[in-house]
């Protein structure tokens, strides 16, 4: 048995946010509320949000490798215990800053801390025989469908639907994308001002931008983002986080100053703040949110960004009565499989019988949103997704009954190579190295 080893906070950290996580709350927001309370350096707060993203990500493929060293059911080993495992798994099999004794010695030790005295022993033998072990290098040509998901740690009923639909490469090469720590991408605000500030900013923190290849208002930070999301940069209101791909769906909506454009599932903000800033001065953005947790950080990011021409409106979208305008951005909840290397957690969440509440859903926001376009208006319906029923299937379903719409083409601010053959901003993460994201125009007649 080791001891002497003194659990550090970060790792006691990423425990708490990992359980309360399984609890029921979004990784996320868990982890953000974590980090929004504790003194951590930067260097700590990397190391957490690596270890509760990376474990969270690769949770499928742990469980796998500790079943294998684990001389008994490990199905039911508790779940405090099994968060031990996989932090101590993850360390040993992801993480080369940490050397394998200190991966074993820490968890061990993390098991008192957290009051789980009595299973130190179970860790300290399967976190043991684990490091003896060396995963496979390769992938055999000929696994079972089963074994490719454990091996890339996602779900099997998602991986088999893209298997049948892209095969075995893309696949692969999603999954691979999915398990990548994500690029954080900064769009920064139009303004001279604002952009000579962050500038001045980035000089004195040593950073340097790295601008998106096709998205001109978008840029990744160089070495590290984290002196820029520090509070007391952040509250300036000089940039929003957003990938790339969000932009474009804004770019499909095309703002122009002066329009009043209703934002329908409008949280958590970033893509009303982008409409609202395009609408200037004189424009509007009518944004309709039903959860009031996302109310919140809509109002949050507005007030951040000094943006006073967003009208929120809580409430169920598909019930209320909404203002005839010319445009509608229909961004609609979905499965969220074109975000999952961003959302960790999301490909343990979901699971196939939502696919056909999301799309229920997707046709009442859809549907609702058509009843207040003004003649030759726009719908934008958007969705984060990759799955065929949620995008264009779901837009079939709608043209078939209201034929008074039809598929116009993207404007110029849309990236072409992102566009499909049907006319939809359609991105594939591996392809496009954003995040995969689904948006066409609809034109009423």
């Amino acid at each position: 048995m080791i001891t002497g080893t003194v659990v550090d906070e970060p790792r006691k950290a990423a425990f708490q946010v990992l359980t309360k996580a399984e609890e029921g709350g979004r990784i996320n927001d868990v982890l953000d509320q974590t980090l929004s309370s504790v003194t951590f350096t930067d260097q700590e707060r990397r190391f957490t949000t690596e270890l509760v993203m990376g474990t969270t990500r690769m949770r499928g493929r742990l469980d796998a490798d500790l079943d294998a060293c684990y001389r008994g059911r490990y199905a039911h080993i508790e779940r405090g215990v099994k968060q031990l495992l996989r932090l101590g798994a993850y360390q040993l099999r992801y993480m080369d800053s940490v050397p394998p004794h200190a991966a074993l010695s820490t968890t061990v030790e993390l098991t008192r801390a957290v009051n789980l005295t009595r299973a130190a022993g179970l860790v300290n033998g399967v976190l043991r025989e684990l490091s003896r072990q060396s995963p496979p290098d390769v992938l055999p040509a000929e696994v079972s469908t089963g074994e490719l998901a454990t091996a890339f740690s996602h779900p099997t009923w998602l991986v088999e639907r893209w298997l049948d639909r892209w095969g075995r490469d893309r696949t692969i090469a999603l999954m691979e994308w999915n398990n990548r720590r994500p690029t954080i991408w900064f769009r920064q605000r139009r303004g001279k001002a604002a952009r000579q500030r962050l500038a001045e900013i980035t000089a004195a923190k040593n950073i340097s931008f790295q601008p998106h290849p096709v998205m001109a208002d978008y840029v990744s930070a160089a070495p590290s983002p984290g002196p820029l999301l520090k509070p007391q940069v952040v509250k300036e209101g000089l940039f929003i986080v957003q990938d790339p791909s969000s932009g474009a769906v804004v770019e499909a909506v095309d703002p122009r100053p002066g329009e009043v454009i209703v934002d329908l599932c409008a949280g958590p903000g970033g893509k009303t703040a982008a409409l609202a800033e395009c609408v200037v001065p004189k424009g509007r953005i009518l944004a309709f949110e039903i959860n009031h947790d996302r109310v919140d950080l809509i109002n949050s990011t507005l007030n951040r960004l000094g943006l006073d021409n967003v009208d929120i409106y809580p409430g169920d979208a598909t019930t209320q009565t909404i203002p005839e305008v010319d445009k509608i951005l229909v961004d609609v909840p979905c499965s969220g499989t074109g975000v999952l290397a961003r959302r960790a957690d999301l490909r343990w969440r979901r699971q196939p019988e939502h696919l056909e509440e999301m799309t229920s859903l997707q046709l009442s926001l859809l549907g609702h949103a058509a009843k207040y376009l003004r003649p030759g208006g726009m719908l934008v319906y958007a969705t984060c997704s990759l799955e065929p029923e949620e995008n264009w299937e779901i837009v079939r379903v709608f043209q078939q009954g209201h034929p008074e719409f039809c598929v116009v083409p993207m404007p110029e601010g849309v990236p072409q190579a992102w566009i499909d053959a049907e006319g939809a901003l359609n991105t594939f993460p591996p392809d496009n190295q954003v995040d995969g994201l689904f948006a066409v125009r609809l034109q009423l007649l």
